[in-house]
């Protein structure tokens, strides 16, 4: 049976910006679709809003992608480098997730 896509959880600003985070969530096995990416050139021509890619995922993954995406939307913490749990890589500060494993930094940083 083919999911059923009926909440939206994220509105990009580029269609590449939505594709990463389609790109996460699909990593994390929440399955999504993305909407609108080809209206994104047609801006100015329909209104901006109606434009901009957006990422919608079934009521029973919405809670589970809203927490990834606010996960991945957080500022890092203040610090140069922060090691991974999940796979002790050595991390840059700016990054949130870990680029070898892609475990989330933890908050203690």
């Amino acid at each position: 049976m083919a999911a059923r896509f009926t909440r939206r959880v994220y509105i990009g600003d580029t269609p590449a910006e939505a594709w990463h985070i389609l790109n996460v969530l699909d990593q994390h096995g929440i399955v999504s679709e993305l909407r609108n990416e080809t209206l994104f050139g047609a801006t100015g021509e329909i209104p901006v809003l109606e434009s901009l890619p957006e990422v919608w995922v079934s009521d029973v993954n919405l809670v589970a992608a809203e927490a990834l995406i606010k996960e991945i939307r957080r500022k890092p913490d203040e610090c140069s480098v922060w090691r991974c749990d999940g796979c002790s890589e050595v991390v840059d500060g700016v990054f949130a997730i870990c680029w070898r494993c892609g475990a989330s930094a933890s908050i203690s940083g």
